[in-house]
Formats: structure tokens, sequence, C-alpha cells
């Protein structure tokens, strides 16, 4: 983990340099899906921020931004709990946040839903999860904290249930995803401080590349996103391109092309921005737009009789039942005009489906966000043969998810029902 040392010393937490007895440690995350610890350690740096916490935990590097490591049992009051019916953490605990993978995004409270593949996600969650353990056991050592006692190392959410924080739902909201607790954070920290280490067997490899087809394509687009984070401009379309800088609300760009995932605008400038229709509207040039009606292309509109509503027109299907998922209220039409999502017949359960492929990997979770069912590591498979499915759902990666049966009582075992990989018997 590299550490580095940069106050805030224009927020208002540092300026009043009012100092605590360090009883433990509460774990935040960003709640917005920016990866980079130094934007928000900047931002936040300014007389009217309203937050401060002691450390910034991206997924290369941790931000120290209140002083916490000069005296110890002391350190900085940090702006971090909020208030509960019992008081505040802000009185008794250090604070961090975790930044979160630019491959998420958030469709109202805690809830998210997968942008990418999975494994940008997964590779950033798991990354500043170790980094967390590493930082908050130096800081257990120095502050001469028990990680294990009770109260002493606590999440945000953990902090509400005490009494002493605000109603967040962070960090279980990410980590619960990929099988990730308090519980083993505690252990993990423990186990640092002896001189062990946090070890994921090298899960969590990036697959976004930039070698994707860029097709022509002529219009405008202006930034909708109002998040304190900013949106991401990259240097090339996949999400861990490297930032070229950041764009705010109301940014416009001339558009010139669109990545063959349909998740990238190619500005004329050669950078790109995301295609997310919550973070940015496209407007098409008047030439672009007769193309689109044009055979071949999948389209998302409110109704086929809607043309005014459409936010996309892709080439790939996947690309606009995706899209469609992110948007409430929204369907996709084939190039006949057909709709084809989410019309999808309502099951009767419990049923029987038919594997047909070899390799269909039982998730913990109706969704690709989720973690696989593992057995030495690995993950399991169904196998070819007959299933019995006792519930269904729909999420990301899928048109629909269904529980097996063996999986029942926790919930936990779901295969994707697409047409590819099984029948309905």
């Amino acid at each position: 983990m590299i550490k580095k040392e940069r106050y805030q010393t224009r927020n208002g937490a540092f300026v009043n340099g009012q100092k605590i007895a360090v009883k433990g440690i509460v774990l935040h995350s960003y709640g917005c899906p920016q990866p980079d610890p130094a934007i928000l350690a900047e931002r936040w740096d300014s007389p009217g921020a309203n937050a401060c916490v002691h450390a910034h935990i991206g997924k290369d590097e941790t931000i120290i931004t209140l002083p916490c490591e000069a005296e110890r049992g002391r350190a900085v009051r940090g702006w971090h709990a909020g208030n509960g019916r019992k008081g505040s953490g802000n009185d008794t605990h250090l604070s961090a946040e975790m930044t979160e993978p630019a491959t998420i995004r958030y469709m109202g409270g805690s809830k998210w839903v997968e942008l990418g593949d999975g494994s940008n996600t997964k590779s950033h969650v798991l990354a500043t999860y170790k980094n967390a353990v590493e930082l908050f056991a130096q800081w257990c050592v120095y502050h001469r904290l028990d990680p294990l006692a009770d109260g002493a190392i606590l999440s945000h959410k953990e902090a509400c249930a005490r009494g002493i924080a605000s109603n967040h739902g962070d960090v279980e909201h990410i980590w619960s995803y990929f099988g990730l607790t308090m519980d083993q954070f505690r252990r993990d920290i423990q186990a640092v401080m002896e001189g062990g280490s946090v070890d994921f067997g090298g899960a969590g490899e990036i697959t976004d590349a930039y070698g994707q087809q860029i097709r022509p394509l002529d219009g405008t687009v202006t930034v909708i996103y109002a998040g304190a984070d900013g949106l991401n401009v990259r240097r090339g379309p996949a999400y861990d391109a490297e930032v070229d800088f950041i764009s705010e609300k109301g940014d416009k760009f001339k558009v010139t092309g669109v990545s063959a995932d349909e998740k990238w605008y190619q500005t004329d400038s050669g950078l790109y921005i995301s295609a997310v229709p919550t973070y940015v509207s496209f407007q098409a040039a008047a030439a672009q737009k007769e193309p689109t009606e044009s055979a071949g292309y999948y389209r998302v509109r409110l109704a086929w009789d809607r043309p005014d509503s459409q936010i996309a027109a892709c080439k790939v299907e996947e690309n606009a039942v995706e899209l469609c998922r992110q948007n409430c209220g929204y369907k996709v039409y084939d190039p006949d005009g057909r709709e084809i999502y989410p019309c999808i017949e309502k099951q009767i359960v419990p049923m029987t489906v038919c594997v047909k492929v070899f390799d269909l990997k039982i998730r913990k979770g109706p969704g690709i966000t989720y973690d696989y069912q593992k057995r030495d590591g690995r993950p399991l498979f169904t196998g070819k043969g007959k299933f019995t499915i006792v519930k269904v759902r729909e999420g990301a990666g899928a048109r629909q998810w269904g529980l097996l049966k063996a999986y029942r009582d926790a919930e936990n075992g779901w295969i994707a029902l697409d047409d590819a990989y099984v029948d309905i018997v």
C-alpha cells in the first residue's frame, strides 16, 4: 500500500483542530463511482466542505487527510459519522473513506448496477479492501486498539445501528456482492497485526481493453451528472483508461464516434466519455438520425410509437437490453418494431430447466455483480442436465436468473436463464 500525507488544511475540521481520544475506527465508502482518492481529497479541502475524514483509500494509494498519526491515542476530530441517537462517532473514532469503481451506477439509495463485465468492479473492491485492512492494522498498532474488541472497528452501517452515526448502508452495500463481511475484515486486521497478509488468490483481473472498434457517430453530448465527484473524461474507451480531466454538469462535447460496446462516446479531441444516459444526454446531428431508422438497429424507447422518447439505437441486442434494464419504463424494439424486452413470459415456479452447456456457473445472487459459488477456490458449475428452479428474478447480465432448489434456504445459488444456456422443460 502506498500511503501519502496531504492534509485538508482549508477544511473546517482541520482548522478547528479539536482533538479526540481514539477509541476505534469507522470505515466508510464514497457512495459515488469515483476511483481516484485525490479527487474528493481535493474537493473536501475547502472552507465550505461539510465532511472530512482521516484518510481516503484508493486501489493504488491511500491519502492521509487529517492528523492522526502524530500522537498515540489522540487525533484531530473528523466530520464523518454524523449524529445518532446516542451521540456521534466523530467524538471517539478515526475514519476512512474507500473509493468506489467507475464501473457502477447508483439507482437510488445504496442500490447500484454493474456497467462493465464485472472484472474492474471486483478488482477495485478487493484492492481497496486489502488496503483498508493494512491501514487499519497500522492504526490499531499505533493507537493500541484491539480490532476484535466490541465497537473498535465499525462500518458506517454498524455505527448507525449502535446509535453513533447517521443512517447509511456503507460499506456492506458493496461488500456483500463479493462475499466480504465486517467480521472477516476485523479478523484480517488482526492477522496482519500478527504478521500475516490478505490474499485473494489473484481474483479480480481487469479485462476492459482499449482495442475495440470505434464507429462513426455525429452529434453532441451534454453532461447531466450532478455528483460532486464530476464525470471522468478518459483517454481510452474503457473504465481502466487514464483520466484526462473531470467534467461537470452542463459541459458539452462534440461526438465523432461510439465504441463497439456502445458504452463510450469519442469526442472530437480524441478523448472518451461515458454513454450511460443518466450521466450524459446525447443529441444526434440531423444527418445521423436517418441511418438509425434503417434496418439492423435495436431501439430503446418508452413505446414504439414514441420515437421522441428514444434514448438509444444499438446494433447489438444485448447492449440495448442492458441499457433498458438501467432505465425504468423503457422497452427494447427489434429492427422490425417488435417489443423484445422486457417481454419475458412470467414463469410459474417451481419449474424444471434443462441446462445445455457444461460450464454454466452458479452465482451467489441474481446477476453478474455477484460472486460465484466456489469449491476449493474454483467456481461451481451446474453441468448439463435437469434442475429445479424455485424463484426467478431480473438481474445484470441475463434476461432472467433462476434460483436453484438446492440453494433455496440461503438463496445464494442462481443461474442465468438465457436461451443460449437453458431450455424450459
